[in-house]
């Protein structure tokens, strides 16, 4: 409980268990808040000094120019707000003489280096260059036997340190947390000690890597060059330049800005050179492109409606011949029905098997009164007139049955419903009569009833048959378990043999398929690609006039403008034109 009365912080305190379970949770909170608090006080600091330096280089940006060194009165002086030229930069000093530095170390490097390749060729131990012995590498570089000593010695310094490194993290792994007095005064020192570190600003490795390039150093031997030795042809004479003064090297880093900056605008210049004509060009390419790729739009478009087309004609293929599979199984199952003595006119309840079809508005269709030829189409009643221009299209009365009756609509019933026609006929269901328009529609009905009947009449025949099996005791026949109408699986091809196509055959089909479209769109792909290529690089020659333009484009106006037929108003000359003139 002491511990709590002592406890004063904004975080609140942990449960008693997490307490027992960690005796030092007092000074890991402590740290935890002092690291909370360092941080905010980091971020505040620099935000305050960007907040400086910009304030900085607004007073300097914004200075007034003295009334004397104009001619204008005081009051322009001051609402004449100019900018200064010398825009403020951190540190300019310091980065000045730091490039300084590196421009003068990098000459030194370039020397040492060309006095090794020239050792190299004359005298590997470099004695007469005034430097040490070198040795040439495998691809072709020249390097000094202390520079390959010293990475030998890297290589070697961080093998232990990895080594080192997994060992401690092994023993710490294998050793127990220090618990009791000595874990708090371990603790305790630490975080006396970071409050001690509380001032001092911590370098990540990127700057202690910096400062440390840029610490003092003393300057490498000068190399020589022995006479009757030459460098080779178009490098530079570093050696020349190793006693340059900081003026000179400054003019140096100067004039190399200066030439690359010449060299951004250069390309820049020859970027924007040929804007119009590459955009020309490029417009000119995908529009060929976006044409060519329309027609295999069409392309596809027309092998779709063929393929629709197969397919429906597949379908079709397949229905016919599972209608001659069904009608050949049916005829086999009356064969086996007569050698059982069973036939269609000797079996009893197959007569009083009757065709019944709803025709138009409701109204039976007697077929009785129908004459059946052999094709699908040929049904027409027997009464009917077919020949020359008796044939009549009015209502044949005579058809209409002697149940029937006409009546006349009183007056009453007019005004009390509302009725279209004043006369009547009582066919008997209440509906007016029409006589039936035998059309291609009725017909197929008709069709389709007399299919069913006839079927219903066979499945009878069967069924007697079977049941005379089973008194007997013969084994069914097979031939007469059969469906008694077409069975057609929509989806799956008929292959040559008869058979259906499988799953997996399919899957191969269209796999195959998908190839050979992906193989003939890449050959129109890679072929299209060439078209529009050149289309823009003739657009592109036209317009740089290296070639003559077509007659059909005007120069100057980019891709799309062709020269119309039609006259332009504004080219046309008016009249009022011509008085004003």
């Amino acid at each position: 409980m002491d511990d709590l009365m002592e406890w004063q912080s904004a975080t609140p305190a942990p449960s008693r268990a997490k307490r027992l379970k960690d005796p030092n949770w007092e000074q890991k909170q402590r740290a935890r808040e002092y690291r909370v608090a360092a941080r905010r006080e980091k971020r505040n600091r620099k935000a305050d000094e960007k907040k400086q330096r910009k304030l900085n280089a607004t007073i300097l940006r914004r200075m007034v120019r003295p009334c004397y060194l104009t001619s204008k009165p005081l009051h322009w002086a001051y609402a004449e707000q100019t900018r200064n030229p010398d825009k403020y930069s951190k540190n300019s000093e310091r980065n000045r003489i730091r490039s300084i530095e590196i421009e003068r170390r990098s000459i030194w490097s370039e020397a040492l280096k060309q006095a090794q390749r020239l050792a190299a060729v004359h005298d590997p131990t470099g004695a007469a260059f005034n430097i040490g012995p070198v040795k040439t590498q495998e691809d072709g570089t020249v390097i000094s036997l202390e520079a390959l000593r010293r990475r030998e010695e890297r290589k070697a310094a961080m093998s232990r340190n990895e080594d080192a490194t997994k060992e401690s993290d092994s023993a710490h792994a294998h050793s127990a947390v220090p618990t009791g007095s000595g874990g708090a005064s371990q603790v305790q020192s630490s975080g006396s000690n970071g409050l001690l570190l509380q001032g001092v600003k911590k370098l990540s490795k990127t700057q202690q890597k910096k400062l440390a390039a840029f610490e003092p150093r003393p300057p490498p031997p000068k190399p020589i060059i022995p006479e009757g030795i030459a460098i080779l042809e178009g490098e530079e004479n570093w050696l020349s330049l190793w006693d340059l003064s900081d003026g000179e090297i400054e003019r140096r880093v100067h004039r190399e800005k200066r030439r690359k900056a010449a060299a951004r605008k250069a390309l820049r210049l020859k970027q924007q050179s040929g804007k119009v004509e590459r955009r020309a060009a490029r417009d000119e390419k995908r529009r060929v492109y976006r044409d060519l790729k329309l027609t295999w739009k069409l392309i596809k478009e027309d092998e779709k409606r063929h393929k629709i087309k197969l397919k429906s004609a597949e379908d079709e293929e397949a229905k016919r011949i599972a209608v001659e599979i069904s009608a050949h199984e049916r005829q086999v199952a009356l064969q086996v029905c007569t050698r059982l003595g069973l036939t269609l006119d000797s079996t009893p309840g197959v007569k009083d098997i009757r065709p019944r079809l709803l025709g138009m508005k409701g109204q039976a269709v007697d077929f009785d009164s129908l004459k059946i030829g052999d094709s699908f189409n040929d049904i027409k009643p027997k009464h009917a007139k077919t020949e020359g221009v008796g044939a009549s299209r009015r209502v044949d009365l005579s058809s209409v049955p002697e149940s029937g009756g006409a009546y006349v609509v009183s007056e009453a019933q007019t005004k009390s419903e509302d009725v279209a026609d004043f006369i009547k006929l009582d066919v008997g269901e209440g509906v007016d009569f029409e006589a039936l328009s035998y059309n291609h529609k009725l017909r197929r009905k008709i069709r389709r009833a007399l299919e069913n009947t006839q079927i219903r009449k066979e499945l009878l025949v069967r069924e007697q048959a079977r049941e005379k099996c089973t008194e007997y005791g013969i084994s069914i026949p097979a031939e007469l378990s059969t469906p008694a109408k077409s069975y057609h699986e929509r989806g799956n091809r008929l292959l040559p043999d008869g058979t259906l196509e499988s799953e997996k055959s399919e899957r191969v089909r269209l796999r195959l398929e998908l190839a050979e479209f992906n193989k003939a769109a890449r050959v129109l792909r890679k072929q299209a690609k060439e078209i529009a290529m050149e289309a823009g690089l003739r657009v592109h020659a036209e317009m740089t006039c290296r070639i003559p333009p077509r007659a059909d484009v005007q120069a100057g106006y980019g891709i799309g403008w062709h020269v119309s037929s039609e006259p332009d108003p504004n080219d046309m000359i008016r009249t009022d034109d011509l008085a004003l003139v």
